[in-house]
């Protein structure tokens, strides 16, 4: 990932983060309150519609009980007793049918001459003309008696035996059989009242939670009342709790059959045996709750460009000039030496490195000019190879320190004219000194250029840091920030030596781990030092490159070296190898450092005599002289 994109991610979660904790935060109480607010709404529906229903029954219930006691009344006769029924039935509208049977006699049966009426009008419009309306009213001994052992179970007052509501087609309207006992004297009889819930009905389509929501009133075994299709609603998951007479104290979200979303409540009459049922859309029921949240999503949105916008514009001011030299390091790779790197003011390191690539860029392109008029394109070529390979030498050591501690010697042997292969050694402060050998991947100028930077950059954050570990971390995340897109990578090891303790600290990025030769490995031999966690640099950022340490003593010896050394093939195409390598370093241990360079650079070309070399030759020898040790 870039620098500029980590900036823009930086700035825009900066931004987000506490707008859309706090927003989070104020949406998720407003529709808790939102929520309960609707449930309470539903549950108080619910509930009105219970009362209403119980202060019916109870409306109609005092009239029968009236009637009851009339016909109850010993002290009235006959002829009185059948004039107080037919004229209480013209004062109870909601009455259809009084019955009044007696077991063994014909019952009487006294009607409300509008329903009468009503189901006459009907019956003529339908195709039974000639029925006889007070028979459909009526009901038979065994009718009776099945009501009563129905409404037996359940209810705690014998006295009065509720049914459930029924549909009569032959008025359109809904009816409810009660039934109440009789004793006049030593006979027992019965007073069924046929009641019309037509007027509870209209009552409850006119509840003023219908015009945003549903009512039902649900029979005992499911079936929809008031609904002359009586259709079956036991498969909602609302009507199986309350068929169980499940206690609620709260609203249920639910699926109905055929998909839609529903939030509702219900509620139980003391008498009859129904549930009353309310509903509403989900949707409907938690609108405020989805506009809320869609308010918030378009701030967010509206802080989300503003927070882009303006990393945008950071991030472009801080990367700007690392991106000039991307470009400009790629246009050089492509052969155009035409291009210039702006400077500006700054003095840093990035400034620094942009002089020297317009230096290097206006040193190849004059001496390219002048080639051009002097001589042939070979040699044209030959002389820009030539002055490349002299920048690029420019960059490696020429001279090393002479040191009582220590001898140090590298050499480096590009495939080509210019390569990617870099070692360097450098003093960082009385007692410490820093070593590093690279391998960039990939040969030419490319790689010497790719090279270039990578050096330029690993010294100016070594004088910053010298920990190994940090340094090659730091390193990786800004080399990938810098080399977008050309898909070269690096491999190094950096080293630390303490030249007084003998104390080194070192860490890799996907390098060869270099040879050691200790005398605490008691044979005196030359061991690879053992892997740490590494990757190579350049191709992923957010990597930490572990680090290790260990105390060398007077006498040790590490060797440095690239996969050029190593990976040599033979006419028989056989390699050079890691262990060929060691058996050399045990065969010139006692030399200088200077000649064990020397010698196995040698004897590597040497191994490959007839074939091309395919890689860059890297080594550097590192032997304690005077270390005091750990």
């Amino acid at each position: 990932m870039s620098l500029r994109a980590k900036l823009i991610i930086f700035s825009v979660f900066l931004a987000l983060i506490p707008v859309s904790i706090s927003g989070w935060s104020m949406i998720q109480k407003t529709r808790d309150e939102l929520k309960d607010s609707a449930n309470t709404e539903l549950m108080n529906a619910a509930d009105d519609v219970r009362q209403e229903i119980e202060d019916f029954y109870r409306y109609i219930l005092s009239p029968l009980r009236l009637v009851q006691k009339t016909l109850e009344n010993e002290s009235l006769g006959p002829n009185e007793k059948l004039q107080l029924l037919t004229e209480g039935m013209k004062n109870i509208a909601e009455l259809a049918a009084i019955q009044v049977s007696v077991e063994g006699n014909y019952p009487l049966l006294v009607t409300q001459d509008a329903f009468l009426d009503k189901m006459t009008e009907k019956l003529s419009d339908s195709d039974k003309p000639d029925a006889d309306p007070s028979e459909i009213l009526k009901l038979e001994p065994d009718e009776i008696k099945a009501l009563q052992a129905a409404s037996r179970q359940g209810h705690s007052e014998k006295d009065i035996f509720p049914g459930d509501p029924e549909y009569l087609p032959e008025a359109d309207a809904w009816l409810m059989t009660a039934i109440l006992p009789l004793k006049v004297g030593n006979i027992s009889a019965t007073l069924s009242a046929r009641i019309n819930l037509e007027p509870l009905k209209k009552h409850i389509e006119e509840h003023p939670f219908t015009q945003r929501g549903f009512i039902s009133l649900i029979a005992h075994d499911g079936h929809k009342i008031f609904d002359p299709k009586c259709p079956d609603l036991s498969d909602y998951e609302l009507v199986k709790a309350a068929k169980k007479r499940i206690p609620s104290n709260s609203a249920a979200l639910y699926t109905r059959p055929s998909g839609e979303k529903m939030l509702g409540a219900y509620s139980f009459p003391a008498e009859p045996n129904i549930a009353v049922i309310v509903e509403q859309d989900e949707k409907k029921a938690y609108l405020a709750v989805r506009e809320m949240e869609q308010k918030l999503l378009m701030w967010m949105i509206i802080g989300f460009s503003f927070a882009v916008f303006m990393a945008v514009v950071v991030s472009v001011s801080l990367t700007r000039p690392l991106h000039r030299l991307i470009l400009a390091a790629r246009k050089i790779a492509e052969g155009d030496l035409s291009v210039q790197i702006e400077t500006g003011k700054k003095k840093d390191e990035i400034g620094e490195l942009s002089l020297a690539f317009n230096k290097m860029i206006s040193d190849l392109d004059r001496y390219i000019h002048e080639l051009t008029e002097t001589t042939k394109a070979k040699e044209r070529a030959e002389s820009e190879l030539k002055l490349a390979w002299n920048i690029q030498q420019s960059f490696l050591p020429k001279d090393f320190p002479k040191l009582a501690e220590i001898d140090v010697w590298g050499k480096c042997e590009p495939a080509r004219e210019v390569g990617g292969d870099y070692f360097d050694f450098f003093q960082i402060d009385d007692d410490r000194y820093g070593m590093v050998v690279g391998d960039v991947s990939g040969k030419g100028v490319p790689a010497a250029l790719f090279m270039a930077v990578s050096r330029t950059l690993f010294r100016m954050l070594t004088a910053q840091e010298h920990q190994p570990g940090p340094v090659l971390t730091e390193f990786n995340d800004r080399l990938v920030a810098l080399d977008q897109g050309s898909n070269m990578f690096i491999t190094l090891f950096y080293g630390v030596i303490n030249i007084k303790t003998g104390h080194l600290q070192y860490s890799t990025a996907g390098h060869n781990m270099p040879y050691l030769k200790s005398s605490q490995y008691g044979d005196g031999e030359f061991r690879m030092l053992p892997n740490i966690k590494t990757m190579v640099a350049g191709m992923m950022d957010g990597m930490e490159m572990e680090m290790a340490e260990i105390y060398l003593s007077r006498g040790d010896m590490i060797v440095l070296y690239t996969d050029g050394m190593t990976e040599a093939i033979s006419m028989e195409e056989e390699e050079f190898g890691e262990k060929r390598l060691a058996e050399y370093l045990n065969r010139y241990a006692e030399m200088s450092a200077q000649e064990i360079c020397e010698k196995l650079v040698a004897d590597v070309q040497a191994f490959q005599t007839g074939m091309p070399q395919f890689d860059d030759m890297t080594m550097f020898v590192m032997k304690l002289k005077g270390v005091q040790g750990a």
